[in-house]
């Protein structure tokens, strides 16, 4: 008995955008906990069954809405003669950003999603943490600082202020990034 292998089915880009429309427009309305998979397929015009087959998990289809937005949340390092002054600059600003609802829940929401999914935590990795950690080290390496010194410099920023933020939330005080970038600046001028 001869069997034919079946072709995988393609994505509609018509039933993604809508998918993908209708997970965001229900996140800033309900935000994280309040979306469901029933809802978006509602929302959008298709199947729960539509989905499952694209995205494994609720935070997997959260995730992959919210990292196609990472952009507007990664902000570049500013880069005038003032060194401490770009970094604290960006520091307080990242740190602004993700204790806001929408970024707080964003930043637990790729979190989870990375801890549950190998693809999510490799396209978080690639759209949200390489971005945050190359442009404090770029910004160093302007500086003067070198390789390896410059990357573990940008691990203590960068780590220091989303690691509080997951831990601490939203009652996270913004102006304690400054205080990251002051402390890890002070101990490589010394």
């Amino acid at each position: 008995m001869v069997t034919e292998a079946k072709t995988p089915r393609r994505r509609s880009e018509r039933s993604r955008t809508a998918i993908v429309t209708a997970t965001r427009e229900l996140l800033l309305q309900r935000g994280f906990d309040g979306l469901s998979i029933e809802a978006v397929a509602a929302r959008a015009g298709v199947g729960k069954q539509t989905i499952y087959r694209w995205w494994p998990s609720r935070p997997a289809l959260v995730a992959d809405v919210l990292l196609a937005d990472a952009d507007k949340i990664l902000h570049p390092v500013g880069h005038t003669d003032d060194l401490t002054a770009d970094l604290v600059r960006w520091a307080t600003r990242l740190a602004a950003t993700l204790t806001t609802a929408r970024g707080n829940a964003m930043l637990r929401v790729l979190t989870v999603a990375g801890l549950e999914h190998a693809d999510t935590k490799a396209r978080m990795y690639e759209a949200f943490s390489v971005p945050l950690h190359d442009g404090v080290e770029s910004r160093l390496s302007a500086a003067g600082l070198a390789e390896p010194t410059s990357a573990a410099a940008a691990d203590a920023i960068v780590g220091g202020i989303v690691y509080a933020i997951l831990n601490e939330g939203r009652s996270y005080p913004s102006a304690r990034a400054e205080v990251i970038v002051r402390t890890v600046l002070a101990g490589l001028m010394r």
